[in-house]
């Protein structure tokens, strides 16, 4: 062989060499290549079926796996709590679990598992463990591998027992529902856009309406004008999905034109899409329930209110704001008698008779005999117009209404003032309104008597000023008539609480305790009332000058003071310093400390009450405080609490003078007094008293 020729084999060797080289190399790369996809092929592999065993075991329903004979593969944790089986301690097949009843149905429905690769709302029985029967719903379908052949099925079955018992016993009920709903107590009415659609026995007897005039009317028709925008409102609510139900308390108009007063529940019945097809009213007449509640609310009211008031006019109004409020009436006026005209003055009112300044427009005066009121004032016998369109004595006031109800006001046998209301619907005041409003005459009789009494004690006490004035004299005949005042407030006082026990008594037994409940409210009113006198009394006793000024051990009053109150075990009163021999009126100071201490032993809610007294010398004054670790005074009270009559926490032994009192000796003695305070902590009052 040639030189040449070895020299081509030895180029084409070398080329056959790099060659191969690169082939391994491409070979290389494309291995690594592979590798790394088959890397990532696996642990995509592996978070797939990490996925798929969170979804297997996190399915909120059952989930079962068997295979094509039956026997029951895996479970997850719904399914194991269902049947009550631990597959990996036991073996069960499909037909451990079927009921026997239903074991011809169960193998239909598995031969269209097979023929059809899946079936759809299977609803059977099973048998737990624990031969518990539950019935389910199951949904299933087959597993196949790439040939299409059938390995395995797979199902997921809910528990539907409860929805099953609920279903039958909706049955059951359905059939028991129209004769429970046409024998209820309460008024059903079924109305579908405001139209009243059906309604029962009940709501057709009160409101007098027959079922066929009430399907021809809404629901707007039935309720009056003022109360139909907030049933509107709840309506509008329960149209935007806001709401299924409410329930409110409102008015009804009766076939006659009464009022019923009716607690009203409204349910919404909704179609699949949520929209409303039909609204359900229960409607329970409250009409005495409310009755009792308002006139019970209208005697406290009315006794509260007239606490501590003495001007006929004041008495007046409150009487007459009550009144309206609890007839829910836009008309009320009070008249009084004069006896020298012999005439009916109007003196307070409520509604349309009141102008911008709260002042009567256009007065009348009605002599004693003339129109509904001048006949009451006669007679003294209240009455009741239901329609005064056919009572020629009515009078036309402010404008024309249908309804009137007049209660005379009586004290010693006389009447000396007129309670009148009105409304503009017919037929609507009832016997209950009536024997209210006399039991309310009754109530205010010796308060008005005593105001009108006292209206004429003004005009003598203002000529009486004028003399003093012009005389000089002191102020002592003012206090004089300070006690006879308060005589005379507590004698009618005490002639109320005698008649209010002759009646019980004479009446005990056909009282209920409701009636019962308002005479012990009454009893308590008086109480405070006559309280409040005696506590008024003090107040004004106290003058402008100190009269009796000797020198006073302060301890010595404490001690005194220690030994008159009522000081519970679970209150100590402790004296910090020893406390200064004063000048002064040993009276008044005792009042002064005896009010404080009262107030921090009334006030105290705490298991171990403490008072603390203490005393500081200064050069020209002495500073006093009296602490407790009671209740606590609000800051925004600060300021008032030294008012007469401002008691921030009403009771019975509360009359709100006791601070004013404290005040009042404390200014006496050129003082000043304030207080510190924490709710729920306790209040330190300090005050000074000048040596």
């Amino acid at each position: 062989m040639s030189q040449d020729q070895l020299d081509i084999y030895k180029r084409a060797l070398e080329r056959e060499k790099q060659a191969r080289k690169e082939a391994e190399k491409i070979l290389e790369e494309k291995s690594r290549e592979l590798f790394q996809t088959s890397q990532k092929l696996e642990e995509l592999l592996i978070e797939k079926s990490n996925q798929l065993q969170g979804i297997f075991e996190n399915i909120v329903d059952a989930y079962v796996i068997m295979d094509v004979n039956g026997n029951i593969l895996k479970f997850n944790d719904a399914a194991t709590q269902l049947f009550g089986y631990n597959l990996e301690k036991e073996n069960i097949t499909a037909m451990d679990l079927l009921y026997k009843e239903d074991i011809h149905y169960a193998m239909e429905s598995y031969k269209e598992l097979i023929n059809k690769g899946h079936f759809k709302d299977y609803e059977a029985r099973i048998l737990t463990k624990n031969n518990e029967v539950r019935w389910v719903h199951i949904n299933a379908s087959l597993v196949k591998e790439k040939n299409n052949v059938s390995i395995a099925a797979q199902g997921i079955v809910r528990d539907i027992t409860e929805t099953k018992q609920i279903s039958e016993t909706l049955e059951e009920q359905k059939s028991e529902l129209d004769a429970i709903v046409q024998n209820s107590s309460i008024g059903i009415v079924l109305t579908q856009n405001g139209k009243i659609v059906r309604t029962n026995d009940s709501i057709q007897k009160t409101l007098g309406y027959t079922e066929e005039e009430l399907s021809k009317l809404t629901v707007k028709d039935i309720s009056f004008p003022e109360d139909f925008p907030q049933s509107q409102e709840h309506i509008t609510k329960m149209d935007a999905g806001e709401i299924d139900n409410f329930v409110l308390h409102k008015r009804y108009k009766k076939k006659n034109d009464s009022v019923l007063w009716a607690k009203t529940t409204v349910s919404a019945v909704r179609d699949n899409k949520g929209n409303i097809k039909y609204q359900v009213a229960l409607v329970e007449d409250v009409t005495f329930e409310r009755e009792q509640a308002l006139v019970l609310d209208l005697i406290n009211d009315v006794a509260k209110s007239l606490l501590g008031k003495m001007d006929i006019y004041e008495i007046a109004w409150e009487i007459t704001n009550n009144i309206a409020q609890y007839l829910d009436s836009k008309d009320c006026v009070i008249y009084i008698l004069d006896k020298e005209k012999n005439t009916l003055e109007q003196i307070s009112a409520y509604g349309n008779k009141i102008n911008a300044d709260n002042e009567i427009e256009n007065k009348i005066t009605l002599p004693i005999g003339d129109g509904i009121v001048g006949s009451v004032a006669r007679s003294g016998v209240a009455e009741i117009i239901s329609d005064t369109r056919k009572d020629n004595r009515y009078v036309v006031d402010d404008e024309i209404r249908l309804s009137e109800i007049t209660v005379p006001i009586i004290s010693d046998g006389e009447v000396i003032g007129i309670i009148d209301a009105e409304h503009p619907l017919k037929n609507y005041f009832t016997k209950e309104h009536l024997k209210t409003l006399v039991n309310i005459a009754s109530l205010v009789a010796m308060q008005l008597k005593s105001a009108i009494n006292l209206r004429e004690r003004e005009k003598v006490e203002y000529k009486n000023m004028l003399l003093l004035d012009a005389l000089g004299k002191s102020n002592d005949e003012l206090q004089e008539y300070a006690h006879i005042v308060s005589h005379d407030l507590k004698s009618p006082l005490r002639s109320i609480d005698a008649l209010v026990n002759w009646i019980k008594e004479d009446n005990k037994d056909l009282f209920d305790e409701v009636s019962k409940q308002n005479f012990a409210l009454i009893e308590t009113t008086l109480e405070k009332m006559e309280q409040l006198i005696s506590d008024i009394l003090i107040y004004s006793s106290i003058g402008n000058e100190l009269e009796d000024s000797r020198e006073v051990d302060l301890n010595s009053v404490i001690a005194e003071l220690k030994q008159i109150l009522f000081v519970p075990d679970h209150i100590s009163i402790e004296v910090l310093n020893k406390l200064p021999v004063i000048k002064g009126d040993r009276t008044k100071l005792q009042q002064l400390f005896q009010n404080l201490i009262s107030n921090a032993i009334k006030f105290n809610n705490k298991n171990n009450g403490l008072i603390e007294i203490d005393v500081k010398d200064e050069k020209s004054y002495y500073q006093f405080s009296v602490k407790d670790n009671g209740i606590g005074i609000e800051k925004e009270y600060h300021d008032n609490i030294f008012k007469i009559f401002h008691s921030l926490k009403k009771s019975k032994e509360s009359t709100g003078i006791g601070l004013s009192i404290v005040k009042k000796v404390v200014d006496l003695y050129k003082g000043d007094i304030w207080l510190e305070s924490e709710p729920n902590e306790g209040t330190t009052f300090h005050f000074t008293l000048k040596k």
